[in-house]
């Protein structure tokens, strides 16, 4: 929910990058201390060249993974994206609120690190919310962190998925990004996409089909959203 207020972007010099990004080194063995600073070092050389997309409180990020269920989501989407999540301001920093295993805020490292560079996009409202709309839809959101991931893909707000929540999120601040599909929307035929079906619900025959449900993907074709616009473009 990009708004005037809330404009936090990333320094040439990548100082506030590498602040968010340090807390990654936890002291856990020295090869994921090196992964790590290595992920940092990309990232700050990717901000000095222009890469990272200028952002700001309210963009929403999408990556690509093929790791655990990221195939039979690519399968069943016919996208690369897998991945989502809002960047949200904490501290004085830019992070990413994402629904993983539990809702968490995580660095933008940390989000990056898990998905491939070139899927990597970043998208913003073309026109701002209110205020009001806005402070609504924070406050809701910050209060979902911890909150279970949902394994099964349901609608209800006990549980959430990665662009479940973002969707919510917008919804909040009174903007629907895309019209909701269901699960028969989706091409369920695919290998990977049925053996994750029968490990968490059983088999197709239990799906429900009719069941809303917003992909990573349906929420990137969203006519209301633009690309960011790289750091240090015009």
């Amino acid at each position: 929910m990009p708004f005037p207020t809330s404009v936090f972007g990333i320094t040439p010099a990548g100082e506030r990058f590498l602040d968010s990004s340090v807390v990654m080194v936890d002291g856990r063995g020295m090869k994921r201390r090196i992964a790590s600073w290595l992920i940092v070092l990309q990232m700050l050389a990717a901000v000095a060249g222009g890469e990272i997309p200028a952002l700001r409180e309210g963009d929403i990020l999408f990556t690509s993974c093929e790791r655990g269920q990221g195939e039979a989501i690519i399968a069943a989407t016919r996208s690369p994206y897998t991945h989502c999540g809002v960047v949200f301001e904490r501290d004085g920093k830019l992070m990413v609120l994402e629904a993983v295993q539990p809702v968490r805020v995580s660095t933008l490292a940390a989000f990056m690190a898990n998905g491939r560079k070139e899927h990597f996009i970043a998208k913003r409202l073309k026109t701002p919310v209110k205020p009001e709309f806005y402070r609504k839809a924070r406050e809701w959101a910050t209060a979902q962190v911890g909150r279970d991931y949902d394994l099964r893909f349901g609608w209800d707000d006990a549980k959430l998925y990665c662009s479940e929540l973002v969707w919510k999120i917008y919804q909040k601040a009174g903007v629907e990004l895309c019209a909701p599909k269901r699960f028969r929307d989706y091409d369920l035929d695919q290998p990977s996409v049925r053996r994750i079906i029968e490990q968490r619900f059983g088999g197709m025959h239990r799906v429900p089909m009719d069941e809303k449900v917003v992909a990573p993907s349906d929420l990137a074709d969203s006519p209301l959203l633009v690309d960011v616009p790289k750091a240090g473009a015009r």
